[in-house]
């Protein structure tokens, strides 16, 4: 789901931040105290991020973001020191900035961890949406928020092209950083007491992810380069062993049938063509030169079969060359 101007009424806010927070927390005893009916659906808005980010930013929203001001004056004290706090507002999920140039603007970058994943050249972050933002009568900041591991360098870039500010700032942040700022907040609102004090409890949640395993970052998939030099390969972990194939135009040639799985095959190909790159139809650049693969799973459907780009010094290294 995508999130535009935040603009929901306040019972109707306070209702359903309420609602959100016994879902996210699932406290029963306190949902006794309420008298509301725990309810365990829809425990995520989209992806996990965009939920917390929604959460988070629904908390400082609230009665016209009352304690915002104390919230940023908490996570970036020294920037802050000018800033006007009249026209809040916050945003999320969108990807422009919703209001005019400031005198003082940012990209936030928050994580567990600070130190940021190199990039990819291969990666195109231009499609990049930011989690939030956060207006005022003389700031604007742009927030990206990480639940795992560390920021995304290739990311952060692409979102400091989307701030009207010729070499803008980057802070890096952690939820060290962010937790104490809501730790230090004060309020007589009850129902921010309870929300905030419920928040502060994700700390260790946030702190023990890590980088999820999925696809190595030096693969980058759904790019078609079914025009140029790639391999084919297909195999599954129940159909071995795999085969690889070269592609080139109309001419198709099989390499090797005897491969015992889909990083074995990738290796196998590095030195393929790091052996013959005298006679291959591609630009070869050492280490840096770019394959183009296409898996192929037997017995899937044709369209989860998957293409990806990567690096030939990525698998020459791994297979020791």
């Amino acid at each position: 789901m995508k999130y535009n101007r935040i603009s929901i009424r306040q019972n109707t806010l306070l209702l359903v931040i309420v609602k959100m927070s016994l879902i996210l927390w699932g406290s029963k005893r306190e949902t006794a105290i309420l008298g509301v009916k725990e309810l365990n659906i829809f425990q995520y808005q989209g992806q996990e991020e965009d939920h917390y980010t929604h959460i988070l930013m629904c908390i400082l929203d609230y009665k016209c973001q009352l304690v915002l001001p104390q919230f940023i004056k908490g996570l970036i004290p020294q920037e802050s020191n000018d800033f006007q706090y009249s026209s809040l507002s916050i945003h999320t999920r969108t990807k422009f900035c919703p209001q005019s140039p400031k005198k003082y603007e940012y990209v936030i970058g928050i994580a567990p961890y600070k130190s940021g994943l190199t990039h990819s050249e291969l990666e195109d972050n231009s499609g990049s949406i930011p989690d939030a933002w956060i207006c005022g009568e003389n700031f604007n900041l742009l927030i990206e928020f990480k639940i795992r591991g560390v920021l995304d360098e290739g990311q952060i870039s692409a979102h400091k092209r989307l701030v009207d500010k010729e070499d803008v700032q980057v802070i890096r942040l952690t939820w060290d950083n962010v937790m104490g700022s809501l730790a230090k907040i004060k309020t007589d609102d009850e129902v921010l007491n309870y929300l905030l004090q419920n928040f502060l409890i994700l700390k260790s949640k946030f702190k023990s992810k890590r980088r999820s395993s999925g696809m190595p970052k030096e693969i980058i998939s759904h790019i078609n380069k079914s025009d140029e030099l790639h391999f084919v390969i297909t195999g599954s972990k129940t159909n071995k062993p795999y085969k690889v194939e070269k592609i080139f135009g109309d001419k198709i040639e099989l390499i090797n049938d005897e491969l015992t799985g889909i990083t074995v095959a990738r290796e196998f190909i590095a030195q393929y063509v790091n052996q013959n790159k005298d006679a291959l139809p591609f630009d070869y650049l050492g280490d840096a030169t770019v394959i183009n693969d296409f898996c192929v799973a037997p017995g899937r459907a044709e369209k989860k079969n998957q293409w990806n780009q990567w690096r030939l010094g990525s698998y020459l290294k791994s297979s020791g060359r």
